[in-house]
């Protein structure tokens, strides 16, 4: 996150894409979005988008709803609430991760709650994940001089490699989880 007060040098506009079912869709562009809270959201409580992939969108929604999958596109402005970690050069707090961590592992000692389990190599396995974001969103929520994170931003390593011992994997891409549903601007039915 940014700490500057200044949007137009701090925001960036994206287009987000939504997979769902087309009843679902109507429903989401009539009435809004309601963030998903599954436990094992990797990037913890929000609506979920690929940024600028469509094909990624329509790929999940037809797996998920076969007989009427639909995707929508949203206009999404990223301001200096997103937690992006696309742009670590925005944090000054080179300790900001481990110091975040640390003070999760704490909150859950002193509550008593163990450690989420996590499996990052298993579809649905990103409990701790999930649970460290929505903490990240809950302390700077009461944190005076901090911005409310309103959405975060990170890239997914996903599928499988392009060739033997490649880097590059062909599902890889960019995934927004927004919080503060203000920063969609706009949404449409995407055909």
């Amino acid at each position: 996150m940014t700490s500057s007060n200044d949007d137009s040098i701090d925001t960036i506009w994206v287009y987000g894409y939504h997979g769902t079912s087309r009843s679902r869709a109507e429903i989401i562009i009539a009435e809004g979005f309601q963030p998903s809270m599954n436990g094992y959201d990797w990037l913890g409580t929000g609506v979920y988008f690929w940024q600028d992939a469509s094909n990624h969108a329509l790929y999940w929604a037809q797996k998920i709803y076969p007989q009427e999958p639909a995707v929508i596109k949203s206009r999404i402005r990223l301001d200096r609430t997103c937690l992006d970690l696309l742009d670590m050069a925005n944090l000054d707090n080179p300790d900001f991760w481990s110091d975040s961590y640390n003070g999760f592992v704490r909150m859950c000692e002193r509550t008593g709650k163990t450690l989420p389990a996590q499996n990052p190599n298993l579809p649905g396995k990103r409990h701790l994940d999930c649970a460290f974001c929505d903490y990240l969103v809950t302390v700077t929520a009461g944190d005076a001089e901090t911005d409310s994170i309103g959405a975060i931003r990170a890239a997914f390593i996903e599928g499988k490699q392009i060739f033997p011992n490649s880097a590059i994997y062909d599902r890889t891409h960019i995934q927004i989880s927004v919080i503060e549903l203000n920063l969609i601007e706009y949404s449409c039915i995407y055909d």
